[in-house]
C-alpha cells in the first residue's frame, strides 16, 4: 500500500515575455493560488533570486556563465518543475492538515473541504517532509545541473506543500547545418514559396553523395529546449525521469506510487489542470441544467393534460365515482375524449389554413383589378416614367458623393504617405540613438570598439535594472514584461 501518489510536473515553454507574470508570483506571493501570507516565512529556500527579478537573475546566469542563446522573442528561455503528493502523503509523514472554508470541486474530493497544512512555528514542520524535499531537489539539480538552476523553492503557504524548480535548459554541444556556399565563401539561397504565398530565400542546407543532410557539431554551453529534452530520451524522456524519481525517492525511505511504470504522459501544468476542473464544472452544470429542463417539460405536459381532463365535467374523476361508471369505461371515454380534442385541434388548424389562403387570393384578385385600372388610363405608364427619372436622379446623386469620397481617400493615402515618411526617419533616428546609448554604456563600463550588431540590448537592460535599482527609492523597478 502507498502512502501516496508521486506528482512531477514539467513546463518546457517559458518565454521572455512570461519571466515578469512568474517573478511576481514567487517574489510577490501574487498569482492563481490561494496563498496564506502567515505561512509564507516557513517557505524552504534552495536558490533565490538574488537579483531583482525573475528576468534579471535569468539573463545575469546566461552572461555570467557564457551561454550562447538566440535572442528571438520565442525562444524557450527557461523550464519548470514541480514535485509534490497529496495531503494524504504528508500526513503519513506527521505534518497537520485543517480544513479550510472552500470545498473541492471535482475529483474523489469534490464536495469535502479543502485540507491545508496547519503551520504556526518551525516545529510544525517535520523533518521527513523536508528530507523528502531536500532529496527532490537534489534529483532535479544532478538532472539539469546545479550552475543551471535560476530558482528553487519549497512553498508551505499553498493548499499543497510543493517544490517549485526554474532552470535554463542548457545543453554542451549542438549540432550545426552545413550551407552550400559560392567560391566567396557566401551561402547560397534558394526560392522557397511560403503559406501566405510569399517568396522567401532560403539557405541550401549540403547534402553528402547518398543525399543526406551534412552537419557539424559545435562545442560549448548552449540554451537550446528542444535538444536538451532530445539528450534526455527524446519522446521518452519524462517516462525515464518520472521512473527514475521514482526509484530515488523510494530508495530513500519514501512510498510514493509512480502510476504505470514507462507511461510517458505528460503532466498538465497548473493552468492546464484548473481549466480541465472548470470545464468539468461547467459540464456537470449543463448536465444538471438539461435534466431540469426536462424535468420542467414534463411537469407542464402533465399539468396540461390533467387540466384538460378536469375542465371536462363528464370525465372529472370526482363524477366518474359518482356516476357508477366502469373503470374499463372511464379509461375508453378519457381515450375517446382525448382522439375528439386531436382531431378538432388539427381541424381547426386546417380551416385556418384555408382562411388564410381565401384571404391571400382575394387580396391579390384586388391588387390585379386595381393595376388593370392603372393601365386602361395610363396611369401606370406615367406611375413607370416618373419612377425612373427619381433613379436617374438618385444615381447621379450617388456617383457625386462616389467621386467626394474618391477625392478624400486619396488625400488620406498621400496624407500617411508622408507620414509613414515622418514615422522611418523617426525610427531610424530611434534606432541610431539607441546604438550611440548602448556604446556609450559599453565605454562606462570598460568595453570598446562594440560594433552595432554586437550590441546586446539584454545585457544593458540587466544594467539599468541594477543601475536603477541601486539609486531608485522604488525598489520594484522593471524594465521587463
Amino acid at each position: 500500500m502507498y502512502d501516496g501518489n508521486q506528482v512531477l510536473r514539467f513546463e518546457t515553454k517559458y518565454k521572455a515575455s512570461d519571466l515578469g507574470g512568474i517573478g511576481i508570483e514567487l517574489t510577490d506571493r501574487k498569482g492563481t493560488g490561494n496563498y496564506d501570507k502567515n505561512r509564507t516565512k516557513f517557505n524552504i529556500n534552495y536558490v533565490s533570486l538574488n537579483k531583482n527579478t525573475l528576468s534579471s537573475k535569468v539573463y545575469s546566469t546566461l552572461k555570467e556563465n557564457n551561454i550562447y542563446y538566440n535572442k528571438g522573442k520565442n525562444v524557450n528561455l527557461i523550464n519548470g518543475a514541480i514535485i509534490t503528493s497529496g495531503p494524504e502523503f504528508f500526513e503519513s509523514l506527521g505534518m497537520k492538515f485543517v480544513e479550510s472554508d472552500r470545498t473541492y470541486k471535482v475529483g474523489k474530493n469534490k464536495g469535502k473541504k479543502v485540507l491545508v497544512p496547519s503551520i504556526e512555528n518551525e516545529n510544525d514542520i517535520p523533518e521527513r517532509v523536508k528530507n523528502f524535499f531536500d532529496i527532490s531537489y537534489k534529483f532535479l539539480e544532478d538532472l539539469v545541473g546545479k550552475e543551471n538552476v535560476v530558482y528553487a523553492e519549497v512553498h508551505l503557504d499553498e493548499d499543497t506543500p510543493h517544490l517549485q524548480f526554474y532552470f535554463l535548459p542548457v545543453v554542451t554541444e549542438v549540432k550545426r547545418k552545413i550551407f552550400e556556399t559560392d567560391k566567396d565563401g557566401n551561402i547560397l539561397k534558394h526560392e522557397v514559396i511560403g503559406k501566405n504565398g510569399k517568396i522567401n530565400y532560403v539557405p541550401i542546407q549540403k547534402k553528402d553523395e547518398k543525399g543526406n543532410c551534412l552537419y557539424t557539431i559545435e562545442k560549448g554551453k548552449f540554451l537550446n529546449c528542444d535538444q536538451f529534452w532530445k539528450d534526455k530520451g527524446g519522446k521518452t524522456s519524462f517516462a525515464q525521469i518520472q521512473d527514475n524519481f521514482n526509484k530515488y525517492v523510494n530508495d530513500n525511505g519514501y512510498n510514493l506510487f509512480r502510476g504505470n511504470v514507462g507511461d510517458n504522459v505528460y503532466h498538465k501544468t497548473k493552468a492546464q489542470k484548473e481549466i480541465e476542473d472548470l470545464n468539468e464544472q461547467i459540464n456537470e452544470m449543463k448536465l444538471q441544467l438539461e435534466n431540469n429542463i426536462k424535468l420542467n417539460e414534463i411537469e407542464l405536459k402533465t399539468n396540461e393534460e390533467i387540466r384538460q381532463i378536469d375542465s371536462n365535467e363528464i370525465l372529472s374523476p370526482t363524477k366518474k365515482k359518482l356516476g357508477g361508471y366502469k373503470e374499463n369505461d372511464v379509461e375508453e371515454l378519457i381515450s375517446y375524449s382525448k382522439q375528439i380534442q386531436k382531431e378538432n385541434s388539427n381541424n381547426k388548424g386546417i380551416i385556418k389554413k384555408k382562411d388564410l389562403l381565401i384571404e391571400d387570393m382575394a387580396n391579390e384578385i384586388e391588387t390585379l383589378n386595381f393595376e388593370n385600372s392603372k393601365l386602361k388610363n395610363g396611369k401606370a405608364i406615367k406611375e413607370r416614367d416618373n419612377l425612373i427619372n427619381e433613379q436617374k436622379e438618385t444615381i447621379s446623386k450617388q456617383r457625386k458623393i462616389i467621386n467626394e469620397k474618391n477625392n478624400i481617400i486619396n488625400n488620406l493615402e498621400i496624407s500617411l504617405t508622408h507620414l509613414q515618411q515622418k514615422i522611418d526617419n523617426f525610427k531610424y533616428a530611434v534606432e541610431k540613438f539607441c546604438k550611440k546609448l548602448g556604446k556609450a554604456i559599453y565605454h562606462l563600463l570598460g568595453i570598446h570598439n562594440i560594433k552595432d550588431n554586437e550590441i546586446d540590448y539584454d545585457f544593458i537592460e540587466s544594467q539599468a535594472n541594477r543601475i536603477n535599482h541601486k539609486y531608485s527609492k522604488d525598489k520594484s523597478d522593471d524594465l521587463s514584461l
